[in-house]
């Protein structure tokens, strides 16, 4: 019998009257032959306890239930290595989120497994990510910004694109949405990794698999898209850009505020936007927060993209 997972799980630390603590465990790897009869998860600071959440057996056997059911869909993609199924477990929790508010920030997850007395403990260390690079916002104007990370159904299922959102323009009088076309730019100065282009936008005759089969998951998953790295091992990814808008190539030095190509709606997008995230290490890598200098409400207030649905604005950087 033992309990796996082996992420470091990096949280958004938001203060407001109490901290407001927020972090989402993807995977929990339950090995043996029986499920244990009772499961804990502990948030805690320097070893005192903040959060204590009990499942009973009847609750982890419908969960057990449902990762059963998911599995298999991510198993044979690339999915599977993001949310960590190396071992091919028969048993497993997914999706796990905890949100909560403190005195202080949570620093370790302690999950405790009881299969009919044998014990087991694990600890998962929470960091709360500080970007060591400077970060202006990918488009400028007015922007409509969605599925941002407190949205737990949206993108934080996924490791690499935990903290990623969807963003759209509109003009200055908010009627009138301008997404598609609109310029997009390096949200920080790097090296273009990888650049695809070539394909239409998505629509209801787009053969997504025909897609994968020719180009790679990817490029089915992001369309058209650029990958630059930066200072720091931080990757920044741009998706679903608009079909012969990429401005750069691979191995090209960029700087923050230099236009890359312009909003489109390819790959697995049914509507024009940008799909934005920040990762560690290569396109799997686990997906990190970090803060705009240039965003602000739209009364001009700094923004941290706190909401599930944000309107902002955005001043363009030039390089």
């Amino acid at each position: 019998m033992s309990i796996r997972s082996d992420r470091v799980l990096y949280s958004v630390i938001r203060e407001e009257h109490m901290v407001h603590n927020d972090f989402f465990l993807r995977y929990l790897e339950l090995d043996g032959g029986t499920p244990p009869s009772a499961l804990v998860f502990a948030c805690l600071t320097e070893g005192r306890e903040l959060l204590r959440v009990c499942y009973g057996p009847e609750e982890i056997a419908a969960r057990l239930a449902y990762a059963q059911e998911e599995l298999p869909r991510y198993r044979d993609s690339s999915l599977g290595r993001i949310l960590g199924l190396d071992h091919r477990p028969e048993q497993a929790f997914l999706h796990e989120h905890f949100s909560f508010f403190a005195s202080q920030a949570a620093d370790e997850l302690r999950v405790e497994a009881d299969w009919g007395g044998k014990k087991e403990e694990l600890t998962i260390p929470v960091v709360p990510y500080e970007s060591p690079n400077r970060w202006r916002f990918p488009l400028a104007g007015t922007v409509l910004v969605t599925d941002t990370y407190p949205s737990v159904n949206s993108h934080r299922w996924c490791r690499n694109s935990e903290f990623a959102f969807d963003a759209g323009a509109f003009d200055e009088t908010l009627k009138h949405p301008t997404i598609g076309g609109s310029p997009v730019f390096a949200a920080c100065g790097g090296v273009v990794e990888e650049v695809f282009d070539g394909l239409n936008d998505t629509d209801d005759g787009t053969d997504l698999a025909q897609i994968e089969a020719q180009y790679g998951e990817h490029a089915r998953i992001d369309g058209n898209h650029v990958l630059i790295r930066h200072p720091g091992g931080e990757r920044s990814l741009y998706a679903h850009l608009q079909k012969g808008s990429v401005s750069v190539a691979a191995g090209e030095s960029v700087q923050a505020g230099r236009q890359i190509g312009r909003v489109g709606s390819s790959g697995s997008s049914w509507v024009p936007h940008l799909h934005f995230h920040v990762m560690l290490g290569g396109i799997e890598g686990p997906g990190v927060p970090v803060r705009f200098e240039n965003l602000t409400t739209i009364l001009g207030e700094p923004c941290m993209l706190e909401d599930t649905v944000n309107l902002v604005r955005a001043e363009e950087i030039l390089p």
